[in-house]
């Protein structure tokens, strides 16, 4: 009995919906399936599904399989997927082909996967997306799944613009008009574009004018779509509808005619257009009440801010808020009270919460004013929200403000992928934990961004991006917006959870944390309880514990940083005439009590026994209080008063 392979684009579709499902056995099963296809063309279906869909770990493994079997990637499809690539994993080489991509070269393969989208549409160059509109509207037209599933599994594979027979495919299954305006706006909730031929522009147009007769005619006409777009054609068939009396036939011709001489109506403004210009115009000239009121209004009808709005808005939320705060503003509002600071820290996490991004510096100015006003369990909360703004439930992609856009590598391509090195058992996610890869190929080194002659230590200050070298060239396009996959590692190094807690700002917490709560009284709970808190609950320790719960979260921590940091804040803890509570004698402040404590908090052992530690607190004093002058001055002078 003979058998019919797929064509191109429904294996493409076929292997692009399956690889979604990162399990062992279905992977292992597309890889079968994938060796001894006879098709090589299907870089540019995979890759770029799975990027979009937030899983760089299985878009990488199956790049890497892809090259290997001379399978390269051909259209501009790839090209987010290969940015991201060549800017977060710097030392994976390129080959020629997505270099040239990245590069924006002239590629040009009449035979490839973006060329074969459509041989027998005559509008396929319309189409953006990956699929030919004959190839859509097959799809669409299977009855084995609701119109509303295969919406949405193919605007998962990267559809972004249907063509006239997949809109008429999807027309044809619904019973009335408002089934088929209900199909149109799925359409425009998920962004997907309807192409502006004279067949979509009918469609739309009954069906919102309520014409459920004109509709039917339109949708079960013998007419293919897309002879509608030839004016003479349409004369021709008008006339030869007149001659045959088909009167049905008639009205329905005259009904587009007259559709088509209608001039085109002016593009009505969105209501996100509407409401992204009046908040623009409120920026422009409006106090920031009236902006507030314009922004509420935007939540209220769940309108997303544009990012160019976005920037303005906190620009002026930010203003006369930097990494210290102001002592006017305590002396006017108290030590931790600050207006300006609450309204910044709300207004931030909604702004991002519209899926615009966010520059870090403004997430790194929030939680260094809370830290240095000793406000912990704010502090605590911002630190989740933020961890959680960056590793979503639902996966995807998250944006990245170009000023944090690490910047692209300077290396000439090679012709193959080899990516070589020491490769690891298991690779990281965000929640901190390790899993074991279902490949054999496991992943190379620069899976936190590290080569091997590099340290393993994170850089505390990674170099800034040049503005010019920020974006690829598709940077040019307003609408293109640089983005990270959700399961990107906290501990890359490039990525913007690892810029927001660097090292400089692991060390100012343990710093806040034994410096602000000394001159308090002791929890006396803080070393006997059954179900701790807050961080605060953790006394002098809160700091350490807050960098043990963002470890948790998969952010990295050095835990000899947190060492170092311990030993040098208890040796200046002991400093004469610094501020000590009462309660906080010698015994309080011993090595023994401390290092249970620090311990409880870090959650296993961190620092070293009561002797070693007593012994390079010794050591460590000197060197710290001769940067203390004035607190001796202090000391001496009350000894002698006395």
């Amino acid at each position: 009995m003979p058998t019919f392979r797929p064509d191109l684009n429904s294996f493409g579709a076929f292997l692009a919906s399956f690889a979604i499902a990162f399990s062992p056995v279905i992977q292992s099963t597309l890889t079968r399936i994938y060796v001894f296809n006879p098709y090589r063309e299907l870089y540019d279906y995979v890759v770029p599904t799975l990027f979009d869909s937030g899983q760089s770990h299985a878009a990488r493994v199956w790049r890497k399989r892809f090259v290997l079997f001379n399978d390269h990637a051909m259209s501009q499809k790839s090209m987010p997927f290969l940015d991201f690539l060549s800017r977060y994993f710097p030392k994976v080489q390129l080959t020629n082909e997505e270099s040239a991509i990245l590069n924006r070269d002239a590629v040009t393969n009449n035979d490839g996967a973006a060329s074969d989208i459509a041989d027998n549409d005559i509008h396929s160059s319309q189409y953006k997306g990956l699929f030919s509109d004959n190839f859509t509207a097959r799809w669409f037209a299977s009855s084995w799944t609701s119109s509303e599933f295969a919406i949405n599994l193919m605007h998962k594979l990267g559809l972004r613009t249907i063509g006239p027979q997949s809109l008429q495919s999807v027309a044809l299954r619904e019973q009335d008009v408002q089934g088929v305006n209900d199909r149109l706006a799925q359409f425009r909730e998920l962004g997907i574009d309807i192409s502006p031929t004279v067949y979509c522009n009918a469609v739309i147009s009954f069906a919102q004018r309520g014409e459920d007769e004109l509709l039917r005619d339109l949708l079960h006409c013998d007419i293919h779509p897309d002879e509608f777009e030839n004016s003479e054609t349409r004369v021709m068939l008008l006339a030869a509808s007149a001659k045959q009396q088909d009167w049905s036939r008639e009205r329905l011709l005259q009904e587009v005619e007259a559709l088509m001489a209608k001039p085109a109506p002016r593009k009505e403004k969105t209501l996100s257009e509407e409401l992204n210009n009046n908040l623009w115009a409120a920026l422009s000239t409006q106090g920031l009440a009236k902006v507030r009121s314009v922004f509420d209004k935007m939540d209220n009808l769940s309108v997303s801010i544009e990012q160019t709005n976005s920037e303005v808005f906190l620009a002026r939320v930010f203003e006369g808020i930097w990494y210290h705060p102001k002592l006017s503003k305590q002396k006017l509002h108290g030590y931790q009270e600050d207006p300006q600071l609450d309204r910044a820290i709300h207004l931030s996490l909604r702004v991002a919460r519209h899926g615009v991004a966010i520059p870090i510096k403004y997430w790194q100015i929030l939680l260094y004013n809370l830290g240095r006003l000793g406000r912990f369990n704010e502090l605590e909360q911002l630190s989740h929200e933020i961890c959680e703004l960056y590793s979503p439930d639902p996966g995807g992609l998250i944006p990245v403000h170009r000023c944090d856009v690490p910047p692209k590598p300077k290396s000439k391509p090679k012709v193959s992928n080899n990516d070589t090195g020491g490769w690891v058992e298991y690779h990281s996610f965000p929640d901190g934990k390790k899993k074991t890869s279902h490949f054999k190929e496991e992943f190379w080194r620069a899976e936190i961004g590290l080569t091997e002659e590099e340290p393993k230590e994170i850089a505390t200050k990674p170099e800034p991006a040049t503005k010019s070298d920020n974006l690829s060239k598709q940077g040019n396009d307003p609408e293109y917006t640089f983005c990270i996959p959700a399961d990107l590692p906290f501990t890359n190094r490039q990525h913007p959870i690892q810029k927001i807690f660097d090292m400089s700002l692991q060390r100012a917490i343990i710093r806040w944390g034994f410096d602000k709560t000394l001159g308090q009284e002791p929890i006396q709970l803080s070393l006997a309880r059954v179900k701790p808190g807050g961080i605060t609950d953790f006394d002098l320790a809160c700091g350490v514990r807050l960098l043990a719960l963002l470890r948790q979260k998969g952010v990295y921590v050095d835990q000899q940083v947190v060492r170092s940091a311990i030993i040098k804040r208890l040796a200046v803890a002991h400093l004469p005439g610094r501020t000590r509570a009462r309660a906080r004698d010698d015994r309080e402040m011993s090595p023994t009590n401390i290092k249970e404590l620090v311990e409880k908090a870090w959650g296993s052992a961190i620092l070293p026994n009561e002797k070693q530690l007593s012994l390079e607190l010794e050591k460590t004093k000197p060197k710290l209080w001769k940067n203390f002058p004035k607190l001796f001055e202090k000391s001496y002078d009350k000894n002698e008063n006395k």
